[in-house]
């Protein structure tokens, strides 16, 4: 089987920090952020695809490994870390009530799943196996503390400057607080800087200041793909690499299916990198970043792996969430096993 012209369209953005915290922070005016990278796994031959993205193991596998740069990781308070969500732009109300479930399955103590079942909530848990200096691991919960509706505000064409001036202006509504976390999702008509060109999303912080009451405070910000760049940020939901047909999409909409791929993708690096002297590579990938492409088991590239399937609607998934909502959530390096997985 050659794989030489094989289109490769699965990528994720990967945040990195350059020099050490804070006396190399690069500015732009008050916007302070991690220099953005792009990263995008290579198609390889057959005869030497290795064995760690699923392939035929003809070659040792080597060991993926996530340096710890003695940074913080996100514990959150009281085990939990708050989200406040920002939804700029034009989202249907089908569409917010599938994010809303999304960030409900972080945690849901009054719904019982299958032990079998594999659920967000145990996908999350790898990420306890990050700890800092004082061996305190990542919060055990994301918790949706809070959400507003933007009306295009600040218009339809924005600079990833913007991103931090909206989470900046709505701090005021859900309180300022560097151990929460403050998420801006942008509707399919909005333009972002990079967005479509090399990143699906980014995750930054804000520098101290009066209007952070001080406080160094992790952000990110997702893009609906769906008109821009399904190929590029819904994958496996749009056609490429290995896959000639689109997977179905477990809640209808592979533009909103796809920004829970990434959004998942990003709360994992916020959570293990917060300002990018935690848990990354040196070329920046973070704890999901250096699983890409991996959604199951035999995966490889341009191959998601075995997902599962939806007997009545045939989409494709690899984990449930609240009220049996299913979503496809890329795996994480665990620092335990050093192998990425899916669960618990």
């Amino acid at each position: 089987m050659g794989t030489a012209r094989m289109p490769m369209i699965l990528c994720f953005a990967a945040l990195m920090m350059v020099g050490s915290m804070p006396a190399t922070l690069k500015a732009d005016g008050d916007h302070r952020s991690h220099t953005t990278q792009f990263l995008c796994p290579t198609p390889v031959p057959e005869s030497k695809r290795l064995k760690s993205i699923g392939g035929l193991g003809l070659v040792p596998e080597p060991t993926i490994m996530l340096d710890y740069h003695m940074g913080p990781v996100m514990t959150g308070r009281d085990e939990m870390i708050k989200l406040f969500v920002i939804y700029y732009g034009d989202f249907s109300k089908k569409q917010r009530s599938t994010l809303r479930h999304f960030f409900k399955s972080f945690w849901h103590p009054d719904v019982q799943l299958p032990e079998s079942h594999p659920t967000v909530e145990k996908w999350w848990q790898i990420t306890r196996e990050y700890v800092d200096l004082y061996n305190r691991p990542v919060s055990r919960s994301i918790v949706a503390a809070g959400e507003v509706f933007d009306n295009y505000s600040l218009g339809k064409d924005l600079n990833q400057s913007d991103i931090q001036t909206l989470v900046v202006d709505y701090m005021d509504k859900f309180g300022i607080d560097s151990r929460s976390i403050y998420l801006v999702l942008t509707s399919e008509d909005v333009l972002v800087e990079k967005f479509c060109m090399n990143v699906c999303g980014t995750h930054f912080y804000t520098f101290p200041s009066d209007d952070t009451n001080n406080q160094m405070v992790p952000y990110g910000w997702v893009g609906n793909p769906a008109e821009q760049c399904p190929g590029l940020c819904s994958w496996p939901y749009a056609p490429g690499g290995f896959l000639s047909n689109a997977l179905i999409p477990p809640n209808g909409d592979a533009g909103i299916d796809g920004m829970i791929i990434t959004i998942a993708n990003l709360l994992a690096g916020i959570a293990t990198d917060p300002y990018g002297n935690g848990y990354s590579q040196a070329d920046g990938l973070e704890a999901a970043g250096v699983c890409q492409g991996i959604y199951g088991k035999n995966s490889f590239s341009g191959f998601p792996g075995d997902l599962l399937v939806d007997n009545e609607t045939g989409a494709s998934f690899n984990a449930y969430g609240v009220s049996n909502t299913k979503y496809l959530v890329p795996w994480i390096w665990n620092p335990l096993t050093l192998n990425c997985a899916g669960q618990v």
